[in-house]
């Protein structure tokens, strides 16, 4: 049996495999072992898994800055996005990699937890990477971000607000609208005095509450005392905590429209608290359509954003550039669906 010394040298030794070791040992060139890693599809499937199961059992590693050098890119995509934290995010990721899976690239993520100032210096970092392309998943503002984009050896993708300055390879939604329509549909269902609850630091939040606004000014039912929010945090303990406020402020509020299905949870849990009956006395809408919101009792009344088809579109898009193909569409707005449940009239 080998000791931990010995098992530790193997490791290490496994660090400096080369690509002309890998090559030796299968018996062929070190280029057919470089394409067969970049593009499987193009060897037999014998000698691929002959070529991978050497690769694991030497422990092979690509060295991406000698990729980039040798080539056009490192055969990286990054994403640069200000809320991987965040479990809304997960469909998004899931549609990109999916696209990616069957490709040559890796996708590296990089997270700016909505700080505009470091969105600029996210993208400088990845694009001395020599990257195959960059998605930007919900910039806050692109002033600094364009000179780079205009500037970028690779294709650069966005998901964004429709309203943002990108004009192409661009995939995203009307957010001033996902405020509007689904404030108009609580109007529809005789609530009048509607709260809208959650917090407006970044665009996309902000144009939904002037899309709330806007729809409230028509109906002529704007009442500034019922927007509440704080700037961080969307949990479920938020809601309950900003629901028990906005009934301090404004005691016959009916309904409730909320920038997150987390927040709208905790208004749920506070109605229930209270005695309030939800959909009677109090109407809720959350934002998101995550899983439990169908779960919940009564059900969660929500905001349908498809997520997954944003996160395939988009990366199919950018696939398209980094391969010279054409696009297919500049700009695409997948839209939203109000989903209504047992929350609201």
């Amino acid at each position: 049996m080998r000791t931990a010394v010995e098992r530790g040298r193997k490791a290490r030794r496994g660090a400096h495999v080369k690509l002309s070791d890998v090559a030796k040992r299968v018996g062929v060139s070190p280029i057919t072992i470089s394409r067969a890693l970049r593009n499987p599809e193009i060897v037999s499937e014998d000698l691929r898994e002959v070529i991978l199961r050497t690769v694991e059992e030497m422990g092979y590693i690509p060295n991406l800055a000698a990729r980039a050098l040798a080539g056009r890119h490192n055969g990286v995509v990054g994403v640069i996005t200000p809320a991987l934290h965040h479990h809304g995010f997960a469909g998004l990721m899931i549609g990109i990699e999916d696209r990616f899976r069957a490709n040559e690239f890796t996708v590296q993520y990089s997270n700016t937890l909505h700080h505009v100032d470091g969105e600029a210096g996210q993208l400088k970092s990845l694009l001395t990477q020599k990257p195959a392309g960059v998605i930007i998943a919900g910039a806050e503002s692109y002033r600094d971000l364009l000179p780079l984009i205009e500037n970028a050896a690779c294709p650069i993708a966005h998901i964004t607000d429709l309203s943002q300055e990108p004009q192409t390879l661009v995939v995203g939604l009307d957010h001033h609208a996902a405020g509007a329509e689904p404030t108009r549909f609580l109007l529809s269902r005789g609530y009048s005095r509607i709260g809208f609850m959650g917090r407006g630091t970044d665009i996309r939040s902000r144009r939904r509450k002037e899309g709330y606004e806007a729809a409230m000014r028509e109906a002529g039912r704007f009442d500034p005392d019922l927007v509440i929010g704080e700037n961080e945090g969307n949990s479920s303990g938020l809601g309950r905590e900003l629901f028990a406020r906005l009934l301090q402020r404004v005691p016959d509020v009916d309904a409730v429209f909320a920038q997150s299905d987390d927040l709208a949870l905790g208004v749920l849990i506070e109605c229930a608290v209270r005695g309030i009956r939800v959909p009677e006395d109090v109407g809720i809408c959350g934002f998101n359509d995550l899983e439990f919101s169908a779960f919940t009792q009564p059900t969660l009344t929500t905001v349908h954003i498809p997520r997954y088809d944003i996160g395939y579109r988009v990366a199919d898009m950018l696939l398209r550039a980094i391969r010279d193909e054409p696009p297919g569409e500049d700009k695409v707005d997948c839209g939203f669906s109000i989903i209504p449940r047992g929350s609201t009239r």
